[in-house]
């Protein structure tokens, strides 16, 4: 029986092994993040003792009921969209609409870097920007309990010549100048 906490645990593993780790088990990635979904199951069955076709039933069932759509399956390969410290290629983009303004949550350590010098990927290979304040918030509480929210210009930024992303429910983009940003 999978219980809430198996899940989560199982999402946390898959989601570093696709973003950041996944020649340490023995996983291949392309140049676009995807990987054999009977490899990924392999590791998850070997770590969870479990059958690999339970351990696949498993992954389906966490990339159908990610909240955060972080996982893509197609033509039996599995990729995380977004978060990557691996060296793949992130310029891809779903597609669709990009909202005129867009939000980030971050620590209120980091303003003062992030007012000086725009906000940076740091360790990923990209900036997460999100289209709601309650999403920023909620990533933002994962560095601190009081995040500050930044709300992004992303109209002005496109009109600039950024690109910005659109990967599931989350939008990336390589960087943000400080004058596309303010605290809300």
């Amino acid at each position: 029986m999978r219980t809430e906490k198996t899940l989560e645990r199982v999402s946390k593993f898959m989601s570093g092994l696709l973003r950041h780790f996944p020649h340490k088990f023995g996983v291949d990635v392309d140049r676009y993040g995807w990987a054999e979904l009977r490899d990924v199951a392999r590791v998850i069955a070997e770590r969870y003792s479990m059958e690999s076709e339970e351990a696949e039933e498993l992954i389906r069932s966490i990339v159908r009921n990610d909240p955060k759509g972080r996982y893509e399956l197609r033509d039996g390969k599995i990729r995380a969209r977004y978060g990557h410290s691996i060296d793949v290629e992130t310029g891809w983009s779903e597609g669709g609409e990009i909202p005129p303004v867009l939000y980030h949550g971050t620590s209120r350590k980091a303003l003062k870097s992030i007012i000086e010098k725009g906000l940076l990927p740091m360790g990923r290979k990209e900036v997460h920007l999100s289209e709601s304040y309650r999403d920023a918030v909620e990533v933002g509480r994962r560095y601190d309990s009081s995040p500050v929210v930044l709300k992004i210009n992303a109209k002005k930024m496109i009109e600039d010549g950024f690109e910005i992303r659109r990967k599931g429910r989350v939008l990336t983009t390589d960087y943000v100048p400080p004058e596309y940003i303010t605290v809300t």
